[in-house]
């Protein structure tokens, strides 16, 4: 492979052209004997010694990525292109060394290593839970399975299946690489949003790390954008997709996390229609420095001081600041985002399938395309700003700027036609003295939000749906042979007004920025080990079991989520407040008379909801539980069960809800119109839905509960509801 050192050195040194570089390249990798880690050790060992100009390693690196991949023992080519598998192209991530330590060390990329070895293959088995039943991706950091959860498949759950990433990429500090990566999931794991895929877990199985995410049907948006008579989508479409993917970056940024790594690979159409961006962060964390400060402390991750080891990045989609080593920011996402709204509109990359690099350097411009108004196209350009200071700074702002319809010429005279009618009128009523009460008249118009419309008030608030008005029979009837005496009697409730509520429960993560901000202490909390028992050393960010950002806050007292609702009113201008029983009632029942989305004393309950289970049977003996088992003992991250019709999660089991009512013993006199009961013993407090800890028979959405309003329980949180009129 001498030839191949020499044609480096002679590119840089300017004897050889890059095209004849290229070919030998090709060469090379023609040979039978081809040993692609070692090409790849000696592009990153002459990379080291002097570094190759005009981002030259980047393109070699994922040539020969690409070569190796589809070679490999594992290659996905010869799989079925409908299931998401496909060959390696220019949208792949590339994992490029910028230090000799690594080449030294013999520590390369993932995909190089899989040119020798597949340790996992279909029908393994990862923690004698996840078994891999097809390979659905592969990219420069990770391989993504399809995988059924077996647990799942025991509790006869009609959604067994999850996505498991499987990483790639080896380093010699493994410890401190998952300890890393766990952090980094609990990150993820508090970004429940509509846009983003979600995080169940990380774990390892031996040496093998990978991380369990929610399974969608559908394929990425890189499949559209290859096609070969793609040409561009409608504008209407191409503004969808753009909103969906910068609402996720959004979100994403301002709960301090990067993406790194956007490309149209990891854009998801699934096949509800639905946009999904998945792998926020994973790229940066799998390639930061061992050993640095970060890895003590993972929430400084952004430190300027940190350098990475490898740069995990695709390169037609990687601003110059990641190309050259830079740290991450969030204008390196806008920056892939401007590249995406390009190609979705015209089929084509915006610097004809340059870097970023090289086409800086060859001072290239974005083409003013037939297919862009004059606003997106400025908004394009604003994006893909080569210097970081003059670029679109967020994903909101590159959105708002791309989305602007400009006045063409006939409606600005009509708009100039129209103001001097305006100031006529207004003219008119000044000499008769009756301007202002005109003005007085003219009602101003509010944007609404439609039924069925899931919103969040501001980047780190909880997610609300909005529910239309509705009638229902609240309570249990007569005849119910379940029903108890507090459930009753039933009666009609009709609920005139629309009005927003919580898709999850409220959570650890929104919670803790409620804490942080009113320096609130809370602290003292019930838990339950075998006996219920007051902790004073235990309270809502540690109750006494696992959790996580995403797990549903517990240990809060109906006084402290009604500090919650207050604080966020004030934070959002919104009118936060508990849902009233019926509220609550009308949004679990999710217009079904059942009691329960399952029938009583059936295994499916496991897929519906959070429960006592065959498992805290195990745990705790004597327990009456249902007859299957849904994975977790106590409390699980929000949203890992099936919703209700409303699109709602969680409404049964988890941790009970409290809601506004004092407690009453019956329903005797109870409000009709779906207001709050806010006379009797309101000492006490109703909460509904039971809990991971409730018997059977009082999982329902009639079943009701008090508890003191000071009361703190690691059985307990709460849901939220937000007025719209």
């Amino acid at each position: 492979m001498s030839g191949f050192v020499q044609a480096l050195r002679a590119y840089r040194d300017g004897t050889l052209s890059k095209e004849t570089l290229l070919t030998e390249v090709e060469r090379q990798l023609a040979l039978r004997d081809t040993d692609a880690v070692a090409l790849m050790r000696l592009l990153n060992e002459e990379h080291a010694r002097l570094a190759l100009p005009n981002g030259l390693h980047g393109v070699l690196a994922t040539r020969i990525m690409s070569w190796c991949a589809s070679h490999a023992p594992d290659s996905l080519a010869d799989s079925d292109p409908t299931q998401g598998a496909s060959l390696p192209d220019r949208t792949d991530t590339v994992v490029i060394d910028h230090g000799a330590a690594a080449a030294a060390s013999g520590s390369l990329p993932g995909q190089l290593e899989n040119c020798r070895a597949a340790p996992i293959t279909l029908g393994s088995v990862l923690q004698d839970r996840f078994k891999l039943i097809e390979s659905i991706g592969q990219g420069g950091m990770s391989t993504v399975y399809k995988a059924i959860d077996l647990r799942k498949v025991e509790a006869r759950s009609p959604h067994p299946y999850v996505a498991v990433k499987i990483l790639t990429v080896p380093s010699s500090g493994f410890g401190q690489s998952l300890a890393l990566l766990q952090s980094e999931a609990h990150k993820l794991q508090s970004l429940p949003h509509p846009n983003i895929v979600r995080v169940i877990d990380c774990d390892r199985d031996g040496r093998t790390v990978f991380m369990t995410l929610e399974y969608l049907t559908g394929e990425p948006l890189k499949r559209k954008l290859l096609a070969p008579d793609f040409r561009g989508v409608p504008t209407s479409q191409a503004e969808a997709i753009v909103k969906s993917v910068a609402s996720a970056l959004e979100f994403a940024h301002r709960n301090g996390i990067v993406h790194g790594d956007l490309k149209p690979g990891n854009i998801i159409i699934t096949d509800r229609g639905e946009v999904k961006v998945i792998d926020f962060g994973i790229a940066r964390v799998m390639t930061r420095q061992h050993g640095s400060a970060s890895d003590s402390a993972p929430d400084a991750s952004d430190s300027p001081t940190e350098r990475p080891l490898l740069a995990a990045l695709t390169p037609l989609y990687a601003s110059p600041e990641m190309l050259e080593q830079g740290n991450p920011d969030p204008r390196d996402d806008v920056y892939a985002l401007a590249c995406i709204a390009h190609e979705l509109l015209t089929g084509l990359h915006p610097f004809e399938e340059r870097s970023a690099v090289e086409a800086r350097d060859a001072g290239m411009r974005p083409v003013r395309h037939g297919a862009f108004s004059r606003n997106q196209y400025k908004a394009i350009v604003h994006g893909l700003e080569f210097q970081r200071e003059r670029r679109t700074p967020t994903a909101s702002q590159f959105l708002e700027e791309f989305r602007t319809r400009y006045r063409r010429p006939v409606e600005r005279t009509l708009w100039t036609a129209g103001t001097v009618v305006i100031v006529l009128w207004a003219a008119y009523f000044l000499m008769r003295g009756r301007f202002e009460q005109a003005v007085r008249a003219v009602p101003v118009v509010a944007d609404s939000l439609a039924n069925g419309e899931v919103f969040r008030d501001c980047p780190t608030c909880p997610l609300m749906k909005v529910l239309p008005p509705g009638r229902f029979m609240q309570g249990s009837a007569a005849d119910d042979p379940e029903a108890q005496s507090f459930e009753q009697p039933q009666h009609p409730v009709a609920i005139r007004h629309a009005f927003g509520v919580g898709v999850y429960e409220v959570t650890v993560g929104e919670f803790r920025e409620f804490v942080e901000a009113t320096s609130r202490k809370i602290t003292g909390c019930t838990v339950y080990d075998g006996t219920w028992r007051e902790r004073h050393d235990l309270g809502w960010s540690d109750v006494g079991y696992p959790q996580t950002a995403a797990h549903p806050v517990a240990c809060v007292s109906w006084h402290d989520a009604l500090d919650y609702t207050t604080w966020l009113s004030h934070k959002t201008g919104q009118h936060y407040r508990l849902p009233s029983a019926s509220e609550w009632e009308y949004a679990a029942r999710a217009g079904s008379a059942a009691p329960r989305p399952w029938s009583q004393n059936t295994e499916s309950a496991c897929s519906s909801a959070n429960v006592a289970d065959r498992s805290a049977g195990q745990r705790y003996p004597g327990w009456k539980v249902h007859p299957c088992n849904d994975g977790y003992v106590y409390s699980a991250p929000v949203g890992s069960f099936a919703p209700n019709a409303f699109g709602l999660y969680d409404m049964l089991g988890n941790v009970f809800e409290w809601v506004q009512d004092c407690w009453h013993a019956d329903y005797r006199g109870s409000p009709s119109d779906g207001s709050a009961w806010q006379s009797g013993n309101c000492s006490e407090r109703d909460l509904r839905g039971g809990s991971w800890f409730t018997t059977p028979a009082y999982v329902s959405v009639a079943a009701r509960n008090h508890f003191p309003a000071v009361y703190h329980s690691n059985s307990i949180g709460f849901r939220l509801v937000r007025e719209l009129e």
